[in-house]
């Protein structure tokens, strides 16, 4: 339980300073963003490795929830209740992020999911 919390935690906050530490200009013009990126090259890196660590941590956990559900659909013994709140618990973090940087977050989840759909074991 306490591990399922961890990694919820670590991904909103993984998800947060992305979006704190990688600015999108608003009109958005390319070279200003590049710019942006390269004067500051410590906090890029470190927003780097913070989404590396958030991608990981995301697509692992996506990747387990279809698994999860796989066995559920066969009937085997996971409870419906905590696979929905696990749902539910991720698209709220999905939210809480979407709402405070949404091309961070769209990036940020899609590719997580792609990561996590293409490391699922059929």
């Amino acid at each position: 339980m306490y591990k399922k919390v961890f990694k919820y935690l670590a991904i909103f906050l993984c998800g947060y300073i992305l979006i704190k530490w990688i600015t999108i200009p608003q009109p958005f013009v390319l070279s200003d963003f590049f710019i942006g990126l390269v004067m500051n090259p410590l906090k890029f890196f470190a927003a780097s490795v913070v989404y590396f660590i958030g991608f990981l941590i995301t697509g692992r956990v996506i990747c387990e929830l279809f698994h999860r559900t796989r066995k559920k659909r066969q009937k085997r013994e996971i409870s419906g209740a905590t696979l929905f709140f696990d749902y539910l618990f991720l698209l709220f973090i999905f939210f809480l992020l979407f709402n405070l940087g949404w091309q961070q977050t769209f990036v940020f989840f899609s590719l997580s999911l792609f990561y996590g759909m293409i490391s699922i074991e059929l």
